[in-house]
C-alpha cells in the first residue's frame, strides 16, 4: 500500500487521544472497537440501531453479486424467488453507489428483468408487493431502490442462502 493511500485518524475524546492509520475499512473498525470500550453505552446504541454497514454488505455480497460498469450481475442464486433476486439487485445497486462504482442506486424494472433472467411481466407483479412490504420505493424517474428495512431483509436473504449452500 503506497503511502498516501493510508487513511489517518486522531481520535479525541476528554484526556484521551488515539491514532489510528492504515485501509479505509481496517481504521473504520478499529476506531469502532476504540468507541465501543470507551463508552459502553455505544455498544448498547449499536445493538439497538440498524445503520446499514456497506463494507459489511459488501464482503456479503461477494460471490452472490458482481458489479460492472453498466450495473449489478448476480453471479448466483439462481434458484431463488424472483422477489428475492430482486432484492439482491437492488442491494448490488445500492452498494455500487455507495461505493462511487454505478452513477445511481436504483434500478429500472427492465434492468431487474435483464438482471435476474426473468420476464419483465413476472417484475411488474412482484415489485408493488415489494413496496407494499416496503422493501423498495420508488423514485421520480420510476425506478426502485431499497429502503433501509429492504437492505435489512436482503440481508437476511444473504445470510439464509449462504447457510442453505454451505451444509454439507
Amino acid at each position: 500500500m503506497k503511502e498516501s493511500s493510508k487513511l489517518r485518524v486522531q481520535v479525541e475524546f476528554g484526556e484521551v487521544t488515539a491514532n489510528f492509520e492504515g485501509e479505509a475499512d481496517e481504521v473504520f473498525r478499529a476506531v469502532s472497537r476504540f468507541l465501543s470500550q470507551l463508552c459502553p453505552s455505544l455498544e448498547t446504541v449499536q445493538r439497538l440501531v440498524y445503520a446499514p454497514d456497506l463494507i459489511k454488505i459488501s464482503e456479503d455480497l461477494a460471490g452472490l453479486v458482481e458489479l460492472t460498469s453498466q450495473g449489478p450481475i448476480l453471479a448466483s442464486g439462481s434458484d431463488l424467488s424472483a422477489t428475492k433476486m430482486m432484492c439482491l439487485a437492488l442491494l448490488g445497486a445500492y452498494v455500487g453507489h455507495g461505493l462511487g462504482k454505478l452513477s445511481k442506486g436504483s434500478l429500472s424494472s427492465d434492468e431487474l428483468a435483464r438482471i435476474t433472467s426473468k420476464a419483465r411481466k413476472t417484475i411488474m407483479n412482484e415489485l408493488p408487493e415489494l413496496v407494499n412490504r416496503g422493501y423498495a420505493d420508488r423514485t421520480s424517474e420510476g425506478e426502485y431502490f431499497l429502503t433501509t428495512l429492504g437492505i435489512k431483509r436482503t440481508e437476511e436473504i444473504i445470510e439464509g442462502y449462504e447457510a442453505r449452500t454451505c451444509q454439507p
